[in-house]
């Protein structure tokens, strides 16, 4: 066993010139030295690339840079996967950064455990936000156990821990078992998809409960930016293209489906509120059609009559109280 392996970092940029130094230090400051940096200029407008020009000589032959217009972050991330060399990748986001153990911790896990893949969680940082705000926006799993052997248990102890994190700057995974796993091209909201496949298709799994990845919430992000259309169609095509895959893998379970369900009632949420909750019939039946072979009787109701839905849930909860 390799006890000191190559860590792969996939470091998508795209105009982050304020916060771009603070990431790559964090990088820098790692106590686990034998890794290498694979950065994806996305088609920065900015003074993004010239920062990382003036750490080349830092990072010396650690540090790979990669140009391409701007695609987006999922074909940014593709295009760092191609490049790795590494026994183990870690994501991370350029405006976000780490603490200085987090290689060395996750490394150390991976390989006394032989384990395919580790999750930790995470803590929200800004400037601008009240710490009793921040604390709701950290990332704490509440995972029973600190060992799974199946990757599928794994999956369902975080989602009946009511907060699901597939954030994908909170693990580090092997990579040879995951070699052709890929996210969804132009799409938004991603991870739903990477993550939940990684997690299903892992075996050994180690769980940590540092909070390695420093989280910065800023305006005009993906998570805090006005809805649109792409963050619902994210979701759909989320919920389509995992469940082709898994069915191509035999994957399948009440967990999962309840889960493809989710996200087919999130997107059509979103759709709703883009359009104050005025959705064509012809619309519903289309959704609906679009996605027959996933949907549930409860999520089925939910778009085709939402207001009788609400009206159902509510008289359910009366009834439950009064019994």
């Amino acid at each position: 066993m390799n006890e000191s392996p190559l860590v792969s970092i996939i470091l998508p940029i795209y105009n982050v010139e304020l916060y771009l130094a603070e990431c790559l230090d964090s990088i820098l400051e790692q106590s686990y030295r034998n890794f290498e940096l694979i950065t994806i200029n996305d088609g920065s407008t900015d003074r993004s690339m010239d920062i990382v020009l003036k750490y080349q000589a830092v990072f010396a032959e650690k540090l790979i840079i990669v140009e391409q217009k701007n695609k987006g972050l999922s074909a940014a991330r593709n295009t760092g996967l191609d490049k790795v060399k590494g026994e183990f990748v870690y994501f991370l986001d350029s405006d976000d950064w780490i603490l200085p153990d987090t290689l060395e911790k996750c490394v150390r896990e991976l390989n006394t455990k032989k384990s395919d893949l580790i999750v930790f969680n995470a803590k929200a940082f800004c400037d601008d936000m009240p710490i009793e705000m921040l604390g709701k926006l950290d990332y704490t799993r509440n995972l029973p156990v600190e060992q799974y052997t199946n990757g599928h248990q794994l999956f369902v102890d975080s989602r009946n821990s009511a907060f699901y994190i597939v954030q994908s700057c909170c693990y580090m995974y092997r990579f040879s078992p995951h070699a052709d796993l890929r996210f969804i091209d132009g799409i938004l909201h991603e991870d739903n998809y990477f993550t939940t496949m990684l997690f299903l298709c892992s075996g050994r799994i180690s769980v940590l409960n540092d909070r390695f990845f420093q989280r910065r919430i800023r305006k005009n992000s993906i998570t805090t930016s006005s809805l649109t259309i792409k963050h619902a169609i994210g979701y759909y095509k989320s919920a389509s293209i995992l469940s082709d895959d898994l069915s191509k893998k035999s994957i399948h379970s009440k967990e999962i489906s309840d889960y493809l369900n989710y996200l087919i009632q999130v997107g059509f949420r979103i759709e709703r509120e883009i359009n104050q909750s005025h959705i064509t019939f012809k619309r519903k039946l289309e959704i609906i059609n679009n996605f027959k072979k996933i949907i549930n009787y409860k999520v089925f109701t939910r778009i085709l009559i939402p207001e009788l839905y609400a009206k159902i849930v509510i008289l359910l909860r009366k009834t439950s109280i009064l019994m």
